[in-house]
């Protein structure tokens, strides 16, 4: 078994029926897709060629220049067009298979659960647990977040992260980010805030929260995280590190 997480190009084959639905149809079904991680921190889904359920959805064959070893394909279903968007091995490691991106396709579906964002990492954990420190957090020396009630989420292989009651918040600091937001399968869709400063200034991506986080998840619904890497954060009364994000 690799350790967390797995090193670009590990792969395994899963048990576990996959589909992928275009313009209203079934355009992919597997029984028996791989997980690759084509780079650290999540995998994809690559599936066997044949589970693409019928040849006339493909359109446009093209060969990528900088890759001799595959040949990209449209996605085309009663007239609509999703341009690039299947990939067929032709040899190497992963000749036979065929990836589609997962953002040119509408619904993905993992047994008849649908999925977000990519596949969950299977040797990745979320653990959430109440806690008593107090946590409290600045940006540009003005005060946002002081609690003595955080959730602590621990996520394997990234920093813990605080998550703040509202009412312990500077709500009249903060505004909804109506641009922003973001898909996370082990968290669910978060909302961003737009910090406003007392000089007038805004920050945006520092704050965010999940109105409805995910059944793993639930026990941060109502609360508030901050960017720690570009904030400061002091817990019971010890400034800390800014810790280094792996996506940095």
């Amino acid at each position: 078994m690799p350790p967390p997480f797995p090193p670009a190009g590990y792969s395994e084959d899963i048990v576990r029926r996959v589909r992928i639905v275009f313009n209203g149809q079934y355009v992919v079904d597997a029984k028996k897709p791989k997980l690759v991680w084509e780079r650290p921190y999540y995998p994809i889904y690559y599936f066997p060629q044949t589970a693409i359920t019928d040849e006339k959805y493909l359109a446009n064959k093209t060969t990528p220049s900088d890759n001799t070893d595959s040949v990209v394909y449209d996605l085309v279903v009663g007239g609509r067009t999703s341009p690039a968007a299947v990939t067929f091995f032709t040899s190497g490691s992963f000749a036979g298979y065929a990836k589609v991106a997962i953002d040119k396709a509408d619904a993905w579906f993992e047994e008849d659960e649908r999925i977000y964002s990519h596949p969950k990492d299977p040797y990745k954990r979320i653990q959430i647990l109440q806690s008593s420190k107090n946590v409290r957090v600045e940006i540009d020396g003005v005060e946002v977040a002081n609690t003595a009630h955080p959730k602590l989420l621990y996520e394997t292989g990234l920093p813990v992260r605080a998550y703040i009651p509202h009412t312990d918040v500077r709500l009249d600091l903060l505004k909804a980010d109506d641009k922003l937001q973001t898909s996370c399968p082990y968290k669910g869709d978060a909302n961003y805030y737009i910090i406003k400063l007392p000089t007038g200034q805004e920050k945006t991506g520092l704050a965010w929260w999940y109105k409805n986080p995910t059944a793993e998840s639930a026990d941060i619904k109502g609360h508030i995280a901050f960017y720690d890497e570009k904030v400061d954060v002091w817990v019971d009364g010890a400034k800390q590190e800014k810790p280094v994000s792996p996506f940095a």
